[in-house]
């Protein structure tokens, strides 16, 4: 390469570099900022095999979690699609390649046990429409397999997790995957070498290269902020003879969109009630929020954040500026789809139990007087 040329290629990797780095700081509402992020994650290689054992998984596991994982990155799988292949493979067969006494041939084939589902075998207990007893008997192929149809699954990546691998999987027991999700996401990042997954965006749902990357977002004059940008679907006031405390935003596509917190303040409490659904989809039959956030903010005001996907990105006694990101949105708790429950209260006595029906105060009047009003727009 002559001096012209490299002059060339530097020119461009410094344009390259200018670009990468205004999208990180620029506000999360231009359109396609968040695909372009998650293909900028840098991963690590991944190490030799064998594997060493990590934490009650042995060498053998965690070698066969390596190879699911560098599969993955063949085929340019998001990092949340290794936790859902890993997740599934632990409930299928424990991260072990096994072999079936229902299936002969299987026997004959190097394997690291023996199952008795069916015809099914490897790693994901993949049936023969999946391809021939050897190559569903090989790690790679099966993954690959794996990887394939989850990849066919529309809007996987704001799936909860038993949801996603249940699409691929079609399992007897559909909410069995989603116990697995920390120790999946923990290997994954072991595998890696990363202190942990969301470092990639493998978390759920997924963040670009984790939950500080998803970037600020204009806050109003007053130093408020609309906690999402969605419609209105379910406004304050009386339902069934109760108050509907707050407001219910929404849009077809919010499951796993992030949640700001709409003024600076001290995290007051992140619960899920135990009467409730919490890292599961509820329904209008449950109660209560799911996982919930509350923040209290100067002059007494607490704003509730409610029906989250999974446990908040925040703990009581965190202060927060506006525009952070608390959480993510789901459908947890007494919940009729995916939505945000935002509430306001006000003159709310010190205490973390104190903002109730009460002082509650319609978001929408509150919200549009702090100049951030609630809506799908700006």
């Amino acid at each position: 390469m002559n001096r012209r040329s490299l002059a060339l290629v530097v020119a461009v990797l410094a344009v390259v570099v200018v670009l990468c780095g205004a999208m990180v700081v620029l506000p999360l509402l231009m359109l396609g900022q968040a695909r372009a992020e998650a293909a900028a994650c840098d991963l690590p290689s991944l190490p030799d095999s064998p594997v060493p054992g990590a934490g009650s998984w042995g060498s053998t596991e965690t070698t066969n979690a390596a190879v699911i994982v560098s599969v993955g990155r063949q085929r340019q799988v998001p990092p949340r699609g290794y936790v859902i292949a890993l997740a599934t493979a632990m409930q299928e067969s424990t991260l072990r390649n096994l072999a079936n006494a229902n299936v002969p041939e299987s026997l004959s084939l190097p394997h690291e046990g023996v199952g008795r589902d069916h015809d099914s075998v490897g790693l994901f207990q993949q049936r023969p429409g999946w391809g021939s007893v050897r190559e569903r008997m090989t790690p790679s192929y099966a993954a690959s397999k794996f990887y394939e149809a989850l990849l066919r699954v529309d809007g996987w990546q704001q799936m909860r997790l038993t949801d996603a691998a249940q699409a691929v999987q079609r399992s007897g027991l559909p909410e069995a995957y989603q116990k697995w999700e920390g120790d999946a996401e923990q290997l994954a990042a072991k595998v890696l070498g990363l202190a942990n997954i969301d470092d990639i965006g493998g978390g759920a749902p997924m963040a670009p290269c984790g939950v500080d990357d998803l970037g600020p977002v204009p806050v109003g004059p007053g130093g408020w902020v609309q906690p999402i940008r969605a419609g209105i679907v379910s406004p304050f006031g009386p339902r069934g003879g109760r108050l509907h405390a707050g407001a219910d935003l929404s849009s077809a596509d919010i499951r796993g969109k992030p949640i700001r917190a709409a003024a600076a303040g001290v995290v007051e409490q992140v619960k899920c009630d135990w009467y409730t659904t919490c890292d599961r989809d509820g329904n209008t039959s449950s109660r209560g929020c799911g996982w919930y956030v509350d923040i209290r903010h100067p002059g007494n005001i607490v704003t509730r954040y409610c029906h989250m996907i999974q446990r908040p990105e925040v703990a009581i006694g965190q202060q927060v500026t506006a525009g952070a990101v608390i959480g993510f949105v789901g459908s947890s708790g007494g919940s009729s789809g995916p939505h945000l429950h935002f509430e306001v209260h006000l003159n709310v006595p010190p205490g973390p139990f104190h903002a109730n029906s009460a002082n509650a105060v319609d978001p929408v009047s509150f919200m549009r007087a702090q100049g951030a009003p609630l809506g799908p727009s700006t």
